[in-house]
């Protein structure tokens, strides 16, 4: 079972849902944030789900896209509603949710994770391994780039950029084990088989007796 090039329809299809999956999931958490100062959710974010199922299954082209897509909603949040950051922040998120797309994409169609025995603990430890270029690039908007542009402290940057990391690892975790869970989830595979032309019956679903 390994990701793969879809038929280019079947590409767009699926990268779209997981990108309208991962706002939707988002769009749930932002009525539930709590603002400190103008920049901190801490509502529990699991819009990467559609992000990570783009990646694991689709490849990192995929990843890579559905991630930009997942962004977008979580930029005009941050960016105009409650953090007041502008284009900057609306550039900023599509981009980094695209990092671990395409890295988490990249490492599980490099290392061939889907075909190994324990896939979902392989899948999930790729899923964290992946996440950590957009922890780097969190850590540099916060402390680099929102100082440079908007003069935010350096300390009080710092300070943001820890609690924002804590919280994505922590949500990270919880993706990481809703993914590998669906790695050996039958009917979700079945669903991808015969929606979107992903041939995973051989290695991922034993066969019926």
């Amino acid at each position: 079972m390994s990701s793969q090039k879809l038929p280019a329809s079947r590409f767009v299809a699926f990268v779209s849902m997981m990108g309208a999956l991962g706002n939707v999931l988002f769009a749930l958490s932002a009525p539930l944030l709590s603002v400190t100062g103008h920049l901190v959710g801490l509502s529990l974010d699991l819009s990467h789900i559609g992000t990570i199922i783009a990646a694991v299954f689709g490849g990192p082209t995929a990843g890579a896209i559905a991630g930009a897509i997942v962004g977008i909603l979580p930029g005009v949040w941050f960016g105009y509603v409650v953090g007041g950051a502008g284009v900057l922040a609306l550039l900023c998120l599509p981009l980094g949710k695209s990092l671990t797309g395409l890295t988490v994409g990249y490492l599980c169609r490099k290392l061939r994770v889907l075909e190994r025995n324990r896939r979902s603990l392989l899948v999930a430890a790729m899923i964290l391994l992946g996440y950590i270029p957009e922890m780097l690039f969190t850590i540099f908007y916060f402390v680099v780039l929102l100082p440079i542009f908007f003069g935010l402290p350096t300390s009080v940057a710092i300070a943001i950029s820890i609690v924002v990391v804590a919280k994505a690892w922590a949500e990270m975790a919880i993706i990481a084990a809703f993914a590998g869970a669906l790695v050996g989830n039958i009917g979700f595979l079945e669903f991808l088989e015969k929606h979107f032309y992903v041939r995973l019956r051989e290695t991922a679903i034993p066969p019926k007796i």
